[in-house]
């Protein structure tokens, strides 16, 4: 049996890799080449070429056909018309921003000009309104170009919507904020909202588990879509502890509000939304009794190492982190303007109010409280 994978050199491409071979699969990677993960195996085949381009994919993919196509990257709109005859059995990867208000990915002040969200988010949830989000627009199009070929029967397709993965060999370093303050001894951490926002996260690890669940049932994931979640999923300051905690450190937490503290500073991942953005994974567990296959923290634990065996380059040039993000004089600048500010805040209410709960405690026949 044949498996393609495009894409397959980043956090998800090597718990999908490892599983096809476990299936018996021959397995080929069609990428660029820009990115090589040293933990697929050596013999694998590389098409090296550009899933971005209606000519190219026709040009790198001629003459050759697949039991099985996972597609994790490229524009996938063309993939999907490219790879009609080519393969029985599709599965691609999209993102949850296509839900109406969770992301328009193309604001750089999204954090302030999201939502408010359905919370949590289901497969079902209404789609972004056409124009919000250009971005966005072309990952629903994407969306409906795939369910719309299996439809038409040109091969079985099942979709995942992705949130944050993280895992090693991911392109995105946003625990490097954390990891970095950490090494660095930023004792004072700032953080928005209480650190109570829940952002949706999943490992690699679980998204490899998940699609390999997929391949599996055929006959109950095909003209599907399904979000990927991790079971367990966490508040932004428990993700930022548990990282702390891994490299032995131990922050302490200012609160300080969306309004004075600009948020994707010291807050993973994203920009720091001031609201949750959590996703239900129910329809897969129904569905394909999906299960989380590594705890959270583990996996959490392989990232952070992974990280510091393979630190990521801040110098802001491509999608590398900025300087900027670990601005800590303005930091301690915020955070004394805080300290001053709480330090003569005025009394202002003499007593304090407790919740009190409404239900009689009668002492004696008569008593009403």
């Amino acid at each position: 049996m044949r498996a393609l994978v495009i894409g397959g050199t980043a956090a998800t491409g090597p718990p999908v890799v490892r599983r096809l071979l476990e299936r018996g699969y021959d397995v080929a990677l069609y990428h660029r080449g820009l990115h090589e993960a040293e933990s697929l195996p050596d013999d694998l085949e590389h098409i090296h070429g550009e899933p971005h381009f209606e000519e190219t994919i026709a040009r790198d993919l001629a003459g050759r056909s697949f039991d099985l196509v996972v597609a994790t990257y490229g524009r996938i709109r063309y993939l999907a018309q490219a790879l009609e005859g080519k393969t029985p059995r599709l599965i691609t990867i999209g993102g949850f921003p296509v839900m109406k208000g969770w992301l328009h990915v193309r604001d750089p002040h999204n954090a302030e000009h999201d939502g408010p969200v359905l919370i949590p988010g289901y497969e079902d949830n209404e789609l972004e309104e056409d124009g919000v989000d250009a971005f966005v627009d072309r990952m629903i199009e994407t969306e409906r170009a795939v369910m719309d070929r299996h439809a038409a029967g040109h091969y079985e397709a099942t979709h995942f919507r992705y949130p944050y993965v993280y895992g090693p060999h991911s392109i995105v370093a946003s625990e490097w904020k954390v990891i970095k303050r950490a090494l660095d001894d930023r004792r004072r951490f700032i953080i928005q909202g209480g650190g109570l926002t829940l952002s949706t996260r999943c490992a690699s690890e679980n998204v490899g588990h998940a699609i390999a669940l997929a391949i599996d049932q055929p006959e109950r994931s095909a003209g599907q879509i399904y979000h990927l979640a991790d079971d367990v999923q966490f508040t932004a300051q428990q993700w930022v502890e548990l990282i702390a905690g891994i490299v032995g450190y131990e922050f302490e937490f200012v609160e300080i509000p969306w309004s004075i503290a600009p948020p994707g500073r010291t807050f993973v991942p994203l920009s720091g939304q001031p609201f949750h953005r959590l996703m239900s994974n129910a329809k897969l567990r129904g569905d394909l009794g999906y299960r989380d296959a590594v705890r959270p923290q583990d996996w959490l634990r392989k990232t952070v190492e992974w990280w510091l065996e393979h630190p990521p380059t801040v110098d802001g040039r491509g999608n590398n982190m900025k300087a900027s993000e670990f601005d800590y004089e303005g930091e301690d600048r915020l955070l004394a303007a805080w300290d001053e500010l709480l330090a003569s805040a005025p009394e202002v209410f003499s007593e304090r109010v407790y919740f009190r709960h409404p239900y009689p405690h009668p002492k004696q026949l008569g008593d009403l409280l």
